[in-house]
């Protein structure tokens, strides 16, 4: 029986993106390679997170796209791309794996 408590990683990971509006079709952690056959929420977080409220800068936004997917073993995970704050650096640009459900 699978337990409920979910596993997090808040780890960095390399995905394949596929389509016209990009998405993640797979992804890759250390050795371990996933492919994704379902996506089943996306959802945007522009939100401060925990900054102070008097101390909110614009640049503190979170600018993240989450996904929740399926992988073809039938796992579900939850991945986000964090595009930084700077559209400018590329290298601000990650995709983390957040957690397994």
């Amino acid at each position: 029986m699978r337990s409920m408590t979910p596993h997090f990683f808040g780890q960095e990971i390399e995905v394949t993106l596929s389509g016209e509006v990009k998405v993640p079709i797979s992804f890759r952690l250390g050795d371990l390679s996933y492919e994704i056959i379902e996506i089943l929420e996306m959802w945007h977080d522009r939100s401060f997170g925990k900054a102070p409220l008097r101390r909110k800068k614009w640049w503190q936004r979170h600018h993240r796209t989450y996904y929740k997917v399926r992988t073809t073993s039938g796992e579900i995970f939850e991945l986000y791309y964090d595009r930084g704050a700077s559209l400018t650096h590329p290298e601000y640009k990650k995709w983390i794996l957040h957690r397994q459900l």
